[in-house]
C-alpha cells in the first residue's frame, strides 16, 4: 500500500520546531504593520482636527470609512485565500495598505483623507484574517490558543509602535511623518514575506494541484521524515478551494457561526469606540497630545499583557471560560475610566491597561475562538466573515462616540456605553460554550462506554 503522511496528525503531534516558528513571526508582523497603519489616525486625529481648523469629532466619518474598507477587505478579499492560498493574498495586502497609508502624504482635505483611508481600509482587511488563519494551521492542537494570540498580539504592539512614532514625530515633524513610517514599513515587509512566508501546508495538501508544494513544505517541517516516491500526503480536512459563504452554515454550523458574529461585532464595536477616540478624550481632559499618546500606548500594552496571559489560560482552563473573564475585566475598567473623577495621570494609565487588558486582548482571544471552530477548508472564509461583521461594529462604535463626544460635558462618559455591547459579548460566549460541549457529548458518551 502507498504511504499516507495526515499533515493534520503530523503537526499536532509533534513539537513546534524553527520553521513554524518563522512563519508565527512572520504572520505577527503583519499583524504588527496592520495595527500600526489602522491606529495611527487615531494617534494624529487630534493634530489634524487643530491643522485643518475641524470641530471635534470631525474625523469620524473618516474612521468609519477607513474601518468600512477594512470589513469589505475581510468579506469580499480575505476569502480568496480559502481559493487561491493565504501566502499571495497576505503579501498583495501588505502592498496595497502600504501604498495606501504612504499616499496619504499628500491629503490636502477631509475628503481627500476619508478616500484614502477606505481603499487602505480594503488592504488592511484581507491581511488580518490570513495571517491568523495561516498561523493557527502549523500551530499543534493542543498549543493553538496561545500561538494564535501570540500572533494577534502584534496588533496591539504595532499600535503601540503607532503611539511611539506619534509622540516622537508630531512635535517635530508633524502628523504626516506618522503616514511616511505607516506606508514604508508593510512595502518592505511584502518583500520578506514574498520570499520566506510559506504557503499553508494543510492547504497545500487539500489541493491536487499545489501536491508538489504540499511535499516540499512538508520537507520543511519535517526533514527527517522519510517521504515516499508514491505518497499520498492528506491535509486531513474536507475538499478544499471551493470555500463559499453557505459552508460557514452546513453541518450544523449556522447557530456557531451567528454567535460568533455576535460575539466579533459587540466586540469590534467596544475595541474600536474604545481606541479610536480615547487620544481625543484625554486630550480634552486636560492632557497634552504628547501625554494623550503616550497613555494610550500604555493602554495597547495593557492589551498585549491580555492577549498573552489570555492565550495561555485559554489551553489550560478553556477557551470560552477564559474569553468571557477577558470581556468582564474589559467591563470594569471602561466603568471605571468613565466615572472615576479626578484621577491622576498614574491612575488614569493603571485603569486604561486594565481596560485594555480586557477588551484588546478579548478581541484577540475572539479572533483565537474562530480560528478554533472552522476546518482549513473554509477558515479563511470563517475569519473573514465574522471580522467583517465585525467591523460592522467598529464602523457603528466610532461613529457613535464622535456624536456623543461632540456634545458630551465630559468626554470620559462616552466610554459607559461600551458596557451593553459588552455583556451582549460575554452571553454570545457563553451560548458558543454551550454549542461545543452539545457537539462533543455524545463523543465523550461513546467513549465512556
Amino acid at each position: 500500500m502507498a504511504q499516507t503522511i495526515n499533515v493534520a496528525e503530523l503537526i499536532d503531534t509533534q513539537k513546534i520546531g524553527g520553521f513554524q516558528l518563522r512563519v508565527f513571526l512572520l504572520c505577527a508582523a503583519v499583524l504588527f504593520v496592520d495595527g500600526f497603519d489602522v491606529q495611527s489616525i487615531t494617534y494624529v486625529a487630534f493634530t489634524i482636527s487643530q491643522d485643518w481648523g475641524l470641530a471635534r469629532g470631525a474625523l469620524g466619518p473618516t474612521f468609519s470609512a477607513g474601518l468600512f474598507g477594512v470589513m469589505l477587505g475581510a468579506l469580499l478579499l480575505a476569502p480568496l485565500a480559502d481559493r487561491v492560498g493565504r501566502q499571495r493574498v497576505i503579501v498583495y495586502s501588505c502592498v496595497a495598505f502600504g501604498i495606501g497609508t504612504l499616499l496619504t502624504v499628500w491629503v490636502g482635505s477631509m475628503t481627500e483623507l476619508l478616500v484614502l483611508r477606505f481603499f487602505t481600509g480594503l488592504g488592511l482587511g484581507s491581511a488580518l484574517p490570513n495571517a491568523i488563519g495561516l498561523a493557527s494551521e502549523y500551530a499543534p492542537k493542543r498549543r493553538r490558543a496561545t500561538v494564535v494570540t501570540f500572533v494577534g498580539s502584534g496588533i496591539s504592539l504595532g499600535a503601540i509602535g503607532a503611539g511611539i512614532a506619534a509622540a516622537q514625530l508630531i512635535s517635530t515633524q508633524g502628523w504626516r511623518a506618522v503616514f511616511v513610517v505607516g506606508g514604508i514599513l508593510p512595502l518592505l515587509l511584502a518583500a520578506a514575506l514574498a520570499r520566506g512566508l510559506p504557503e499553508s501546508l494543510r492547504f497545500a495538501a487539500l489541493l491536487p494541484q499545489k501536491r508538489e508544494e504540499a511535499r516540499r513544505l512538508l520537507r520543511k517541517l519535517r526533514p527527517n521524515l522519510d517521504i515516499a516516491a508514491d505518497a499520498h500526503i492528506a491535509s486531513g480536512d474536507a475538499e478544499g478551494g471551493k470555500a463559499t459563504v453557505a459552508d460557514l452554515f452546513k453541518e450544523q454550523r449556522g447557530a456557531t457561526t451567528v454567535l460568533i458574529w455576535t460575539a466579533f461585532f459587540m466586540s469590534l464595536l467596544n475595541v474600536y469606540l474604545a481606541i479610536n477616540w480615547l487620544p481625543t478624550s484625554l486630550s480634552a481632559s486636560g492632557f497634552t497630545a504628547t501625554q494623550a499618546a503616550g497613555m494610550t500606548s500604555l493602554y495597547h500594552v495593557g492589551g498585549v499583557a491580555g492577549t498573552y496571559a489570555l492565550g495561555l489560560l485559554m489551553d489550560r482552563f478553556g477557551p470560552h471560560r477564559m474569553q468571557m473573564f477577558a470581556m468582564l475585566v474589559g467591563v470594569v475598567g471602561l466603568y471605571l475610566f468613565a466615572t472615576v473623577a479626578g484621577m491622576t495621570q498614574s491612575t488614569t494609565v493603571a485603569v486604561l491597561m486594565l481596560a485594555g487588558f480586557g477588551v484588546v486582548g478579548g478581541q484577540v482571544g475572539v479572533n483565537a475562538l474562530a480560528s478554533m471552530t472552522y476546518p482549513v477548508a473554509i477558515r479563511s472564509t470563517g475569519l473573514g466573515w465574522a471580522l467583517g461583521v465585525g467591523r460592522v461594529g467598529s464602523i457603528v462604535g466610532p461613529t457613535i462616540g464622535g456624536l456623543m463626544l461632540a456634545t458630551a460635558t465630559n468626554a470620559r462618559s462616552v466610554y459607559l456605553v461600551c458596557i451593553v455591547p459588552a455583556l451582549i459579548g460575554i452571553a454570545a460566549v457563553a451560548l458558543l460554550q454551550r454549542q461545543a460541549n452539545r457537539a462533543t457529548a455524545p463523543a465523550r458518551a461513546v467513549h465512556v462506554n
